[in-house]
């Protein structure tokens, strides 16, 4: 095994000589920032990083796990943003960043989603977790599962609102693996992205709460995705956000800043250096039509084949899109009925006769068979009158 890994790390060596990637031009120990790590979001390769794995607070930082989980279950139609619930005295309870919704009033999925992402709100966070999954616990054990499903492995939650406790802690890797995860999905991205907003709280809905939300990169950083601040004493300042430009998508984290323009200024010279070093060359969006192939006896002589993934290369800003090279290779003879999930081939990428990567081909929808009277008729009766 050691043997195996040792020839895969020199291989990948050669391919990332062969490609030229540059390295990065900060120097981690002129960062303020205790912790830090920047990755390609497609991937998830490291591309910079600081003490990356050192198991720190994350404070706010923690709701994009709650994210991911009121994502996932918005994704599987389970619950909706214009789905009520009614708050309990637990979570009205709620301590530190709030919007002070009260016991027992309704409020819709769409405005705790709003408070969570723009104030912070842990009374909100709470609210959804019980609504979620029953109770606070419930959703934190649903958290930590997720968190091992994700392979962050240096990560341990509590709670669903990141409020300081000595087991509850993360790593700027694992943080950047959840981020990735959350941008699987565009539920909150608007809210994330959102400078200013408003929702009315209180039994009688007569009480508005202007938010304004707490990631000033919003205003001034371009192509921003989604971001997520967060503070305790314990934690010092933090931020985890994601940019994209053309087809490059990046994440980065900033953990233990002592002042808040430090985590901003520290996330943006990160961003900005990966942007300038690194580049994603897309080939095909995933579900694109690719090509188009033949089958035997199926209603439709003739179907588009696509990939299930992004067929993309993550290389150094000199690379161009002519520099590759990408072979298709189509399975011969195939005949119907064909399932949308039956791999059909493969495209081969390549540079210089290096392959960098392969990648399943699938036919863009079902093929149903064709019924026996009408392939006689189409093959035997009408070469016939003809």
């Amino acid at each position: 095994m050691k043997k195996k890994i040792a020839i895969l790390f020199f291989l990948m060596l050669l391919i990332l000589n062969s490609l030229n990637i540059s390295a990065f031009a900060i120097d981690a120990e002129s960062l303020q920032s205790k912790s830090a790590i920047l990755i390609n979001a497609d991937n998830r390769q490291v591309l910079f990083e600081k003490n990356s794995n050192d198991k720190m607070a994350p404070a706010s930082i923690t709701k994009i796990m709650l994210l991911v989980l009121i994502s996932e279950k918005m994704d599987n139609n389970e619950i909706t943003l214009n789905q009520e619930l009614t708050i309990s005295k637990n979570a009205a309870g709620m301590g530190g960043s709030q919007v002070f919704i009260e016991e027992y009033e309704v409020q819709t999925v769409e405005n705790m989603l709003k408070a969570i992402c723009m104030r912070s709100a842990n009374d909100a966070s709470v609210a959804m977790a019980e609504f979620m999954f029953g109770s606070e616990e419930g959703c934190v054990k649903a958290m930590n599962d997720k968190a091992k499903e994700l392979g962050m492995n240096d990560t341990s939650f509590v709670n669903v609102t990141g409020l300081p406790d000595p087991n509850h802690y993360t790593t700027a890797k694992d943080i950047a693996t959840m981020t990735s995860e959350l941008l699987k999905y565009n539920y909150v991205n608007t809210y994330s992205t959102t400078w200013m907003d408003s929702i009315y709280v209180g039994k009688e809905k007569d009480i508005e709460q202007v938010l304004v939300n707490t990631n000033r990169l919003i205003n001034n950083y371009d192509g921003l995705l989604l971001g997520k601040t967060g503070y305790t004493q314990e934690a010092k300042y933090c931020l985890s956000a994601a940019a994209k430009r053309n087809d490059t998508t990046l994440i980065a984290v900033v953990l233990g800043c002592e002042d808040t323009k430090v985590r901003f200024a520290e996330i943006q010279k990160i961003l900005n250096d990966g942007f300038a070093n690194y580049k994603n060359i897309l080939f095909h969006k995933k579900g694109d039509n690719i090509t188009s192939s033949t089958i035997y006896c199926g209603k439709e002589s003739i179907f588009d084949v696509v990939s299930k993934e992004n067929i993309s290369f993550f290389t150094n800003n000199n690379c161009k899109v002519e520099d590759f090279n990408l072979e298709y290779l189509i399975d011969e003879n195939l005949k119907a009925p064909l399932s949308k999930d039956t791999q059909i081939g493969k495209v081969i990428l390549s540079k210089d006769n290096e392959v960098l990567g392969e990648y399943e081909l699938y036919p863009a929808k079902d093929i149903e068979k064709q019924s026996f009277f009408k392939f006689y008729f189409d093959n035997v009766v009408d070469k016939i009158l003809k």
